[in-house]
């Protein structure tokens, strides 16, 4: 069956990948970032066995709908690093990303058991362009062999290569600028903040024992509440210290992430994908509960933002930081939508009127809108905005954003509800249920809908397509058909992107 291709999705983002914002970050630049990811556990068995972590959560600030990308561990690990799970077969391939035939556990050669290194662009890659220092500090690294090419288990560990993220690109595996030394064991860690040389960046990769992957060391089967344990006493001992510094006490700039892959044995399986996700640093505003829906992607967008750097590798190009979290101190433009209300019913696309008020000594320097937090509209130093944007029917969060040269930006967020707009066809002849001889005349005409125009037709006998007409608003024309009983289609689009249907039943005598 010949089908043209119905509906319009959101503003494709390709346009959108290549904009670098020099002053748009609302989240505080920070010389101390640090990214910690835990397994396989719901937002709910987190809340009621992590005091530690929670009780973090709730002096800084936590997500309450952080979404997994994807279920299999090594997935979400790239959504963190690059954007993307760089698997066609897994996830729609963000702009800028391609496939390198990953799955949860590796990403293979086809046909092969050899590694596809990662050659896209990835926060690793950015940091050494921008002279960044950087390391991932892994437990039980060392023993396992101590390589980025070391597998899962080896020599008895429970290191993870599918854990490390870093592992699977190519300037890790190439050892671009050295940089497959940095990484290196969780010992150096300690040694390291003994020092006072802690890297910009670090992550850090806990063994299967203390990532709630497997049991406890010692334990061959245990409970949830027993491995959840296990993650809080390593956060508590290995991240509590770092915390204890100068970087992320009153004063400093220290931003630490704690996240997990996926919520269980899948992105969807019985969990709804949300885990929980602590921010914590002195420059988080105290006791933040975010309930904006976030993914690994918008933590990537916000450590690079933290990091200073505004070049955005796969979706973190047009995911909206998580910049909730994060106080403007009161100096900031104020956005004002003119229309449409917020609760309004529209009709696809929807035309937005926006103008913003700089604060006292600033100029505005850019706007963004993002729909259901993916960036769909760019404009630069204006006062005002007024972009026609599609949106598929349903509901949708709509944030209209700008920002002025104090480097803060304003809001106005609306909820919209989209209607299933499509023009109307009215089939004038022949009528339905009718004999006729072959060929059969068949007049039609379409209105679109409301400020639309009608862009095509197709007319579809038993399913199959048999006439293409024009951007006009009715057709006239014969149609051969066999003898006997037909269903008959006739099709219209119109600028919306959607389709009107009119069906008759038709026998040829």
């Amino acid at each position: 069956m010949i089908l043209q291709k119905a509906g319009r999705g959101v503003l494709g983002a390709a346009a959108l990948v290549c904009f670098v914002a020099g002053a748009l970050a609302q989240v505080p630049t920070s010389k101390h970032v640090i990214l910690v990811i835990n397994e396989n556990t719901s937002y709910n068995d987190v809340m009621a066995n992590m005091p530690w972590l929670t009780g973090e959560g709730n002096t800084h600030g936590y997500a309450t709908k952080y979404l997994s990308d994807n279920g299999g561990s090594l997935l979400d690990y790239l959504w963190l690093a690059s954007g993307s799970c760089h698997s066609k077969a897994n996830c729609a391939l963000p702009s800028g990303t391609h496939d390198f035939n990953c799955n949860g556990n590796d990403c293979y050669h086809p046909g092969t058991a050899t590694t596809d290194p990662i050659t896209d662009n990835n926060i690793f890659r950015e940091m050494n362009n921008h002279g960044i220092s950087w390391k991932v500090y892994a437990q039980s690294y060392a023993k396992a062999g101590g390589t980025p090419t070391t597998p899962d288990n080896h020599n008895g560990t429970a290191y993870y290569r599918r854990h490390n993220g870093a592992t699977w690109y190519s300037d890790i595996l190439n050892n671009t600028n050295g940089s497959a030394s940095r990484i290196v064991d969780l010992s150096q860690l300690a040694a390291d903040l003994a020092k006072g040389t802690l890297p910009h960046f670090l992550i850090i990769v806990p063994d299967g024992n203390h990532d709630a992957h497997d049991c406890p060391v010692g334990m061959s089967s245990c409970t949830t509440g027993q491995k959840l344990a296990a993650v809080d006493a390593f956060l508590s001992s290995t991240l509590g210290p770092i915390l204890a510094t100068p970087d992320f006490q009153p004063g400093g700039d220290g931003l630490a992430i704690v996240t997990f892959d996926e919520c269980g044995g899948g992105t969807n399986a019985g969990c709804g994908a949300s885990v929980y996700t602590a921010l914590i640093g002195p420059k988080v505003t105290p006791h933040t509960v975010s309930r904006a829906t976030y993914k690994h992607e918008n933590t990537l967008r916000t450590m690079l933002d933290s990091l200073g750097i505004r070049s955005y590798p796969g979706a973190s190009a047009t995911a909206s930081d998580m910049s909730d979290f994060f106080s403007t101190g009161g100096i900031k433009p104020h956005v004002i939508v003119s229309d449409p209300a917020s609760g309004s019913t529209m009709s696809s696309p929807v035309s937005i009127q926006a103008t913003a008020q700089a604060s006292p000594g600033h100029s505005i320097s850019g706007w963004w809108v993002y729909v259901d937090n993916v960036g769909v509209y760019k404009s630069g130093a204006v006062a005002s905005i007024s972009p026609n944007i599609a949106m598929n029917s349903g509901a949708h969060k709509v944030v209209v954003r700008a920002w002025d040269s104090s480097g803060n930006f304003g809001d106005q967020t609306l909820t919209l509800s989209v209607n299933a707009t499509k023009p109307t066809v009215k089939v004038v002849t022949p009528s339905n249920n009718a004999t006729a001889g072959s060929p059969v005349n068949l007049r039609a005409s379409a209105t679109p809908s409301s400020g639309q125009t009608v862009t095509g037709w197709w007319v579809y006998v038993d399913g199959k397509a048999t006439y293409k007409g024009a951007a006009i608003t009715s057709i006239n024309t014969n149609l051969k058909m066999s003898t006997g009983a037909h269903k008959v289609v006739v099709r219209a689009w119109d600028t919306s992107g959607n389709y009107g249907d009119h069906t008759i039943a038709v026998t040829i005598n």
